[in-house]
Order: structure tokens, then C-alpha cells, then sequence
């Protein structure tokens, strides 16, 4: 029998006849890098607490300090980085399918999810970050989207969620792929609560303590108490120091102009964007396009877009090949389809923005539809 690699139990409640679900991340080897057996399990358990009545709310984190999660599998999605792309996609379309539909399943549960966000968060585990009510990160906690640099665009709701970072800033974030610090995290609103370490256990014990009669009630009350008992950040990272210029700088600029703008800042104000030249220059683009485009539409609509990107490019290679390059030969040399921004052709970025023809309709839609979150 296969162990599980996600721990759950129910603690008891301080003030009521109810409990709080907590979900322990456990595949500590592997970051908790999300494979199809996780996922599975935590939507089970997301399910699980909405139906029962006696569970008033969930508490996510992990088993071990160094990351609360570190993406998704995406080994197995590439099916190891197979050169030339896929020509099978029924196992990648299903793990996505799963795993987008938790990302929504988190996002939209009745009953409040808490996230102790230590250690590192990227990629899929943002995916279940982001869809926490209240984010907890720690001073050892780093936080990035990092897809560009395999090949692919942010997903997971990525290209939706990033629309909340302030002024604009989403779009680089979502194409340089570049990580950020606990305390710019908070800043651009990629987290709630900058929390020490030490403070996760008295921290548990006052979420045990919340009135839960309503989820706005324990969520008010959590942030009251949260608001007189800590102060702001210690220090400014480079993010909020520079910020505000840099999202006057890209406003109104297409996803070329933003790389521009991304680069001469990489000169400027090398912190900001370390590491900005591992980026494909094709994704790069693409999840500049896909960025620009979910503006205005739903969570629902990001990930069916995002879905569709992803069987694109793992079709096209460039994903495949990013993963090879990096994860499994690690030779770090990937062979873009693209060398430069400037020879990536709009008919490219077209071709992976088009939605995919599902002869039996498409997965994620499916998915989403039977579960009550998607009524077109």
C-alpha cells in the first residue's frame, strides 16, 4: 500500500464543539514537490471539510522546515523531459486537470484555510499558497513563480493571482521568474503575515482559539489580533524600495517593452531580477501575452487558458526541454526554440495562446462543471 503524503488530522477547537483540519505537506525528500498521489490527496481532504460541519476550518503546512512546496512534478508531466515535446498528452492533462482544480477548490472552500508558509513556495506550491484566506510566511520563506525558466508560464491561477500584486507588477513577476523575499512578498501582496519561526506554535494556538461560527468572523478576529500584536517588517526589501518606479516604467508597455524595461534593470538594480537571462525567451513572452489577456476574466477562465498553454507547449518541446536541460541531464544549457526576445515571432506566441479541441470536451472544464465552480 502506498504511503500517503499528506498527513491529516483534527485539532480541538478553544471555544467551540468543532475542530480545525490541519494538512501536513510530507515528501520532505522531494521539497513536497506536488505529484498526481498529493494532489489527489488534498482534494480529498478540502472535500472532506466542507462536508463535515464539526470541521470549521483548515490549517495547511509542512513536514519540513525548508520548504512548505516547491512546485509541481514536473519530472512527470514532461514525462522526464522527453526531447521534441509530447506526443501523449492524456497523463499531463489529467495531473494538470487535478491540480488546477485544488488550486480553485482552496480558493472557493466556505470554511477558512490558514497557510504556514515557510521555506520555499514556487510554482504549484503558490498555487496552494495563493489559495489560502490567510498567508503566513517566515523570514527564511522565498516565493517565486519560476516557469519561464523551464519552459512554460505561470499556472496554477498564476496568470489570475498576479493581477493582485500592485501596480502592474505581476507581469514581471510572471516573466522573469525570479524569486522574492518573505518581506517583499507581503509587500506585493503575495503574502498576509510575516511571522518568526518561533512564533508557528502561539500562532496555532490563537487561530484554536477564533470564534468560527462564520468565516468572516474568525478571519476578522485573526486580524485584529494579528494587527496589535505585530509590528510592520524590519526592513524593506528591493521590491517595495523600487517598486513604484519600476511599475511607472512598464505601464501600458507590451510584454516586449517589459522585457526591455526588465533588462535595463537588470543592470540598474541587479537585485531585483537575479538570474533574468535563464528565462526562455518564447515563454517569456507567452506569459507576458496570457498576463495581459486574463485582466479581466475569472480564476475559472485563467486556469482553462492555462491548461491549454501547458499541452501547447509540452507539444511544442520548449517545456520539455526546459526540464531536461535543467532537472534531469542538468547540463543547464537548454536549447531554446528561441536565443533572443527579439527573434520570438508573434505567430509562435499565437499558436500557444490557442485554445485546445477536446473531442469529449475539455478536462479542466469538466472537471470544474461536476464539482459546481463552472456553469458554461
Amino acid at each position: 500500500m502506498t504511503e500517503p503524503t499528506v498527513r491529516f488530522h483534527t485539532d480541538a477547537l478553544h471555544h467551540d464543539d468543532g475542530v480545525l483540519g490541519v494538512a501536513t505537506l510530507d515528501r520532505p525528500k522531494a521539497l513536497n514537490a506536488l505529484d498526481h498521489q498529493m494532489i489527489r490527496e488534498l482534494l480529498e481532504i478540502v472535500a472532506r471539510v466542507e462536508a463535515d460541519p464539526t470541521i470549521r476550518g483548515l490549517w495547511i503546512e509542512s513536514s519540513a522546515e525548508k520548504a512548505f512546496c516547491a512546485g509541481g512534478d514536473v519530472r512527470d508531466v514532461t514525462n522526464q523531459g522527453q526531447r521534441g515535446g509530447l506526443t501523449d498528452l492524456s497523463h499531463a492533462s489529467d495531473y494538470l486537470a487535478d491540480e488546477y482544480l485544488l488550486d480553485v477548490a482552496l480558493r472557493l472552500c466556505t470554511k477558512p484555510v490558514f497557510a504556514w508558509g515557510d521555506g520555499y513556495i514556487m510554482g504549484g506550491g503558490m498555487g496552494v499558497f495563493q489559495g489560502a484566506d490567510v498567508r503566513f510566511v517566515t523570514e527564511h520563506s522565498n516565493l517565486a513563480m519560476p516557469e519561464v525558466r523551464i519552459g512554460f508560464v505561470p499556472d496554477c491561477g498564476g496568470s489570475w493571482f498576479l493581477h493582485r500584486v500592485p501596480g502592474g507588477l505581476g507581469i514581471c513577476l510572471s516573466m522573469s521568474g525570479v524569486t522574492v523575499s518573505a518581506a517583499d512578498a507581503c509587500w506585493l501582496n503575495l503574502a498576509d503575515w510575516l511571522m518568526p519561526r518561533v512564533e508557528k506554535d502561539t500562532l496555532y494556538q490563537s487561530i484554536l482559539g477564533l470564534p468560527f461560527a462564520h468565516k468572516a468572523t474568525a478571519l476578522s478576529s485573526l486580524g485584529s489580533q494579528l494587527a496589535a500584536a505585530t509590528g510592520e517588517a524590519p526592513r524593506q526589501g528591493p521590491w517595495e524600495t523600487h517598486g513604484l518606479k519600476l511599475a511607472h516604467a512598464i505601464r501600458h508597455q507590451t510584454p516586449k517593452g517589459v522585457w526591455s524595461v526588465m533588462q535595463h534593470w537588470h543592470h540598474e538594480v541587479p537585485e531585483l531580477f537575479v538570474g533574468l537571462e535563464q528565462a526562455s525567451p518564447g515563454a517569456s513572452l507567452v506569459a507576458g501575452a496570457q498576463f495581459q489577456r486574463s485582466r479581466y476574466g475569472s480564476l475559472m477562465d485563467a486556469v482553462i487558458q492555462e491548461h491549454d498553454i501547458g499541452m501547447r507547449m509540452l507539444t511544442d518541446g520548449e517545456w520539455c526541454e526546459g526540464v531536461r536541460a535543467l532537472l534531469i541531464d542538468k547540463d543547464k544549457n537548454p536549447q531554446w526554440r528561441f536565443s533572443k526576445i527579439e527573434s520570438v515571432t508573434e505567430d509562435w506566441i499565437e499558436a500557444m495562446l490557442a485554445p485546445m479541441i477536446w473531442s469529449d470536451g475539455h478536462p479542466l472544464r469538466h472537471r470544474l462543471q461536476s464539482h459546481g465552480y463552472f456553469h458554461q
